[in-house]
């Protein structure tokens, strides 16, 4: 049943998916064919963290249908229906990290490397996977707290405090380490073991909270 819940979750995002794949399509063509480091820097953010904000958009819509409460009436349980959502928020991250690596890399074959270094590129994508990973840890236990009513205002809320906490922690990492190879590596890692565990540590909470609703 698990497997069901999940595909149903990508088939739902699948659309908005497409039109934001397109769209990047569109900006990465003109990324790939001029030198711009800022441009492929937001490229590479927004391709990351955008697939995923399509994501949870598709969790507001099925309350908004009336979906999200018929799958109470089926023989699922509703853990099962909130790791189903938290799996769908990690395939689509990762399809927004193949826009962008091929992005990055089209850039690479045709201009060269546009960084000071290539461990750069490394950062970059550390930075964009956990500010999707804090995302969905803010979001999905906000979404089911507050109430599915005000969907996207905890989404506002939760992109936005996914960007300070990560700002937040760059800039703590950047006191402790003098700028180079080693810091960034360091930051890498942080970056991506702070998001990780909040991730996972937010979806038994988020499972708890579901758990408690009545609807």
């Amino acid at each position: 049943m698990m497997r069901g819940l999940l595909k149903n979750n990508i088939y739902a995002t699948l659309s908005g998916g497409k039109l934001f794949g397109i769209f990047m399509c569109l900006v990465g063509s003109i990324a790939v064919s001029v030198v711009s480091q800022s441009l492929l820097i937001g490229y590479g953010l927004t391709g990351i963290v955008g697939f995923t904000v399509c994501a949870l958009i598709v969790v507001q819509k099925e309350f908004t249908s009336k979906w999200g409460k018929y799958k109470l009436t089926l023989p699922v349980r509703r853990a099962d229906i909130i790791k189903s959502q938290f799996w769908n928020h990690l395939i689509w991250l990762l399809v927004g990290v193949v826009f962008a690596g091929a992005g990055i890399g089209l850039s690479w074959l045709f201009h060269g490397c546009q960084f000071d270094q290539p461990l750069d590129i490394l950062m970059l994508f550390a930075l964009g996977v956990s500010i999707s990973l804090f995302l969905g840890a803010l979001y999905f236990p906000l979404f089911y707290l507050i109430g599915e009513e005000r969907g996207e205002i905890i989404l506002g809320i939760a992109l936005l405090c996914a960007f300070v906490m990560d700002w937040g922690l760059i800039s703590i990492l950047n006191d402790l380490f003098e700028p180079g190879r080693t810091a960034i590596l360091i930051g890498t890692a942080a970056l991506f073991v702070c998001s990780l565990s909040a991730f996972f540590l937010s979806c038994p909470l988020t499972a708890w909270i579901y758990s408690r609703k009545e609807y």
